[in-house]
């Protein structure tokens, strides 16, 4: 179908219009849904050895102004579902650019099982825990308490050891044929 050329002028102009209104749109869904603040870092120290402290830090930073916030911190165990440790923050008045770091301890001595645990982050306004602020996850390495089988090798061990300790105290025989204990 052709188009009278009065009318493709008219068209080019409603489809600027248009792609105009629809850029607007997400500029101001953009601003209006903006995050109120971002966790820039959040870290985790690995735990190699067994009754290791853990240092975890992070740093913050509002968008906004925030009067009323916390963090809440949990650590997950490599099954990603027991939760292993959790801290709270409560974060300071901040006004947009303002910041602030966190840092807080904890050992690994309740930790389950070795392997890769998971630390996550949520900021959240007034005592929620809802994470509308930012929230934030990473992972480290922990080779928490001995387990069932490395208690049961400890205790193998240790009995094998006591006996071979027992067996150097034994009344050994007396040369000329008398006996330890027996009358002369």
């Amino acid at each position: 179908m052709l188009t009278p050329s009065w009318n493709r002028g008219r068209m080019r102009g409603l489809v600027v219009q248009a792609a105009a209104i629809a850029a607007l749109v997400v500029l101001i869904a953009g601003v209006a849904f903006a995050a109120d603040g971002t966790i820039n870092s959040l870290s985790a120290t690995d735990a190699p050895t067994v009754g290791q402290t853990i240092t975890i830090s992070a740093s913050y930073t509002a968008n906004t102004n925030i009067s009323n916030s916390n963090v809440t911190y949990t650590i997950l165990a490599p099954d990603g579902v027991t939760v292993v440790a959790t801290h709270t923050t409560n974060a300071p008045s901040l006004n947009p650019g303002d910041t602030f770091s966190d840092s807080w301890t904890t050992t690994n001595t309740s930790f389950p099982s070795v392997g890769t645990y998971t630390l996550k982050a949520c900021w959240s306004p007034g005592n929620s825990t809802n994470c509308t602020v930012d929230q934030k996850s990473t992972s480290f390495y922990s080779v928490p308490t001995l387990n069932s089988w490395l208690w049961l090798v400890v205790l193998v061990l240790l009995i094998w050891f006591l006996r071979q300790r027992r067996n150097d105290f034994k009344p050994s025989s007396i040369p000329g044929g008398v006996e330890a204990g027996a009358p002369r």
